[in-house]
């Protein structure tokens, strides 16, 4: 059987699954972008430096409800800042990415309140200005909550606040970053 049976094979057993509507439940696919903030720690060779910058922040996830409002997947979780200043010094542009897998829980599935975490791997990439260009790899945690309504059967709306701490390392010594956000999401569920 070929990669391509088995895509078609997996898109009909998620659409054909019993899902009652306006719960959330079965296959979970969700989408979101918003504004968020970068707060990062860089150490190295020289001096501790320090950034804040203003960034989007991104958020595609897919997965399956295993139990009564518990949904787990995969998921990725980037922020982006374009012009961060380490004290004063231009850093380019700042992109972190990470991926790994989460839980999302709605305590009531017919409802929109829900809180998610997950465990990532990150990868970051400043890409120079006035200091040389770095990649470093690392690990990365994310949490959040968020309130969704029901445009449709199987379509909500909604805003999630999110907070994601990425340690990634090879940039210098290592890069800490927070990086609160709010989202708006459009979630298939």
């Amino acid at each position: 059987m070929t990669a391509r049976n088995y895509l078609i094979l997996l898109v009909l057993a998620c659409s054909t699954a019993a899902a009652e509507p306006r719960t959330h439940d079965g296959l979970y696919v969700r989408i979101g972008v918003g504004p968020g903030l970068t707060l990062a720690t860089l150490v190295g060779s020289a001096p501790t430096s320090t950034s804040t910058g203003v960034g989007v922040s991104t958020q595609l996830a897919i997965g399956w409800t295993i139990r009564r409002g518990l949904v787990v997947g995969l998921g990725t979780f980037p922020a982006v800042t374009p012009a961060p200043s380490y004290d004063g010094i231009d850093a380019g542009g700042q992109h972190v990415s990470a991926t790994g897998p989460f839980v999302d829980y709605y305590p009531d599935p017919k409802r929109g309140l829900h809180v998610q975490a997950g465990l990532l791997f990150a990868l970051g990439y400043l890409d120079g200005g006035d200091r040389p260009a770095d990649v470093g790899a690392g690990i990365g945690a994310t949490v959040g909550a968020g309130y969704e309504v029901f445009v449709s059967d199987e379509w909500s709306l909604g805003a999630i606040a999110r907070v994601t701490a990425y340690q990634l390392y090879g940039v210098d010594d290592s890069i800490r970053l927070l990086a609160p956000a709010v989202l708006i999401a459009v979630t298939r569920h």
